[in-house]
């Protein structure tokens, strides 16, 4: 993270809010990525914990970022020094999924899914490591050829395998039922994705290196955060948080 010194006509907290929008808007950071911690931005721009919170404060006001409490804060959309609640209005996109049925799926995936990664990291032989990679494999060729259709294909493969990995027929034959519901939340999430379809893929590449390495929390923490970042800013209503 390239940071300049803080002009003497600025505030600390201006400059940071100024540096942050910079990054945003020459997509250092890109729409749905996560900010560096408080304290990882205290020691960027050797400011305090106040003067950081003041700036992630203003851009939230903004409606720049959205902040989750004890996950992060996330990028939310381009912006300015001038912008408004009313601009982070005319930036939601709608989706046929409501909020409370986003909520609801994500919770029941929190449930069955997340628990599956725990058993495959304990119980996966060779044959459901082999089918995860068959998968990731299938999200890599996607994203080389920009293939939407087929990145959402295999994306829901990718999180099906892990759930069969896990060697739980019953949470397998549960999520094989709502398999329609499935696909189109996972759809729905590529659809709304501000991301680039290679951010896409680099970010399940990471969610498999962290499940094939046996890093059970740090993956379920990894998929916890995409899924509330997506809840957070395009299914929650949020809109009395920036009034």
């Amino acid at each position: 993270m390239n940071i300049a010194r803080t002009s003497d006509k600025l505030s600390l907290t201006e400059h940071i809010i100024q540096r942050l929008l910079a990054m945003i808007n020459h997509k250092e950071l890109l729409v749905g990525e996560k900010l560096p911690s408080e304290n990882e931005l205290c020691a960027v721009f050797n400011a305090s914990r106040t003067s950081v919170r003041a700036a992630l404060q203003n851009l939230q006001g903004k409606g720049v970022i959205t902040t989750v409490q004890g996950v992060g804060s996330f990028v939310r959309r381009a912006g300015s020094l001038d912008s408004s609640p009313a601009a982070a209005r005319d930036a939601v996109k709608g989706s046929t999924i409501s909020s409370d049925e986003f909520k609801e799926f994500f919770e029941f995936r929190q449930a069955i899914e997340f628990r599956c990664i725990d058993f495959f990291v304990r119980r996966a032989n060779d044959e459901d490591r082999r089918r995860l990679q068959d998968a990731i494999d299938g999200i890599r060729l996607a994203g080389k050829k920009g293939d939407k259709k087929l990145f959402n294909r295999m994306d829901y493969e990718f999180h099906m395998a892990i759930i069969k990995g896990a060697r739980n027929d019953l949470f397998y034959q549960i999520m094989k039922e709502r398999s329609t519901m499935f696909r189109h939340y996972l759809m729905e999430i590529t659809n709304l994705s501000d991301k680039d379809l290679s951010v896409l893929v680099q970010e399940h590449e990471k969610l498999y290196q962290l499940i094939i390495e046996k890093k059970a929390k740090e993956a379920k923490e990894f998929l916890f955060s995409d899924n509330m970042h997506y809840w957070m800013a395009y299914f929650n209503k949020w809109l009395d948080e920036v009034n």
